[in-house]
């Protein structure tokens, strides 16, 4: 362990590194950060830095706390950061992700990157690896969080690249220099905004690229005098942003999703991993889109997969698959379109990853495909198929999450409750407002 601190820091230290950035992610979605002088990142590493347990129930107004009888006032935890997943950011900035541990430095369950671990360790007792891969929409804005103008923006338009041409080449380039994998960067639907696609990796290391990658992206906005916006909905009556995740399961007899007797290729085991993700979205909804501002999101015909079901390049649908074809050069995957940016990205794939496993062990069947956009299917049709249309009331979603066993089973108590209270404080003090005072009054909560 000490050669590889001591690699680790080496590296930094020869990058030029001056201080070292370590970052937590909270169940809102909020990314929190201790900072060191590079000479103290050892200790930030071996033995971490205190911070309170209500760090895991800070709310999204940005003042406020969600306690409850097991995150309060009283207790010190500590985060460590992981020098071996350490990136150099530039300009003397090294950032590095950390998992929050007790004093006795064990693991803290309602830590999101220990939770993605341990799914992936039961993955792995069932000789099961998995990949990810991000995609995260968002939008530019000026310093002031108001709109900036779009006059030449078309969907994915090259006027938009044009446009922002200089904070384009300078995400590409600070990413290149950091070691994240964008693979593809491009305009989206809505004007001043974009979406970068992210190389597939191993979940937990494909979660702590994505935090780095907002963290470039913000850093390079504000150097062009703007600001990156990564709420699911800016703009009431705008375009949404989603964080979709793309993933892939396989075993010693290889990939999951192709190679198969079943619906394109599909192999049984795989047919269930897509069966336990279709049947555990009302459950976990709470955790990929349940915050106040995903409800104002999730509608029909906005590509957000408002409706629980599956299709292969199905757009509309929640769960969309990719066949394994030539042009897809990473083969046949899954991707979970309801995922927006006020998730935390750890437990977002702990829960999608832990609901596929759920339905490998109890071999659920692989419901009826949706061959069309659900929302022109009649009601007989949808009942027929079992699709449903996701609620857009977040106390329904919040409650779902706090009752289910699945989720529970999944993530732990610990980390459905600290979901649950900071969900239920924004319903509780903001569920009054407007969808227009909603988009506008956290507009920048999720920025970095």
């Amino acid at each position: 362990m000490a050669s590889t601190t001591d690699d680790a820091l080496g590296r930094l230290r020869s990058a030029g590194t001056q201080f070292l950035v370590g970052t937590v992610v909270n169940p809102a979605g909020l990314v929190h950060a201790k900072t060191v002088d590079i000479d103290r990142a050892e200790g930030f590493a071996a033995t971490g830095l205190g911070v309170s347990p209500v760090w895991h129930v800070f709310t999204t107004d940005r003042v406020g706390i969600a306690y409850t009888d097991r995150f309060g006032a009283v207790g010190d935890e500590r985060i460590r950061v992981d020098l071996g997943a350490a990136r150099v950011i530039g300009d003397g900035m090294a950032w590095a992700p950390a998992d929050f541990v007790d004093q006795d430095l064990a693991p803290v369950a309602a830590c999101a990157r220990t939770t993605l671990r341990r799914i992936t360790d039961r993955l792995a007792e069932r000789g099961l690896t998995a990949l990810v891969g991000h995609e995260l929409e968002f939008g530019l804005f000026g310093p002031d969080a108001e709109p900036i103008p779009a006059t030449m923006w078309a969907q994915y338009g090259l006027a938009g690249v044009l446009e922002h041409e200089g904070f384009v080449r300078d995400v590409l380039a600070a990413a290149r220099d950091a070691d994240i994998e964008i693979a593809q960067l491009h305009p989206e639907y809505g004007g001043n905004q974009f979406e970068v696609s992210l190389a597939p990796l191993p979940p937990v290391a494909a979660a702590d690229q994505l935090v780095a990658a907002r963290l470039v992206i913000g850093r390079v906005a504000r150097r062009h005098g703007l600001r990156a916006c990564f709420s699911p909905k800016p703009i009431a009556d705008g375009v949404g942003n989603g964080a979709h995740q793309h993933f892939s399961i396989a075993g010693a007899d290889g990939p999951l999703f192709s190679g198969g007797d079943g619906p394109h290729g599909l192999t049984d085991t795989g047919a269930a991993a897509i069966g336990g993700v279709v049947a555990g979205l009302p459950d976990i909804q709470g955790v990929l889109c349940g915050s106040i501002v995903s409800v104002l999101r999730m509608l029909p015909g906005y590509w957000a997969g408002a409706y629980a079901c599956w299709g292969t390049e199905n757009r509309e649908a929640a769960v969309r698959f990719i066949e394994a074809r030539p042009a897809n050069p990473h083969g046949a995957n899954v991707e979970v379109k309801i995922v927006d940016p006020s998730s935390n990205p750890y437990l977002a794939t702990a829960a999608i990853l832990g609901t596929a496993l759920d339905g490998i062990d109890r071999g659920l069947a692989l419901p009826p495909e949706t061959l069309v956009d659900p929302a022109s299917q009649t009601d007989a049709e949808r009942d027929s198929a079992g699709t449903v249309l996701l609620p857009v009331d977040q106390g329904a979603i919040i409650d779902a999450l706090d009752a289910s066993n699945v989720a529970r089973a999944v993530l732990g108590d610990d980390v459905v409750d600290a979901t649950v209270a900071v969900r239920r404080y924004e319903t509780e003090n903001f569920g009054h407002l407007s969808p227009g005072e909603i988009a506008e009054t956290f507009r920048m909560t999720w920025s970095v």
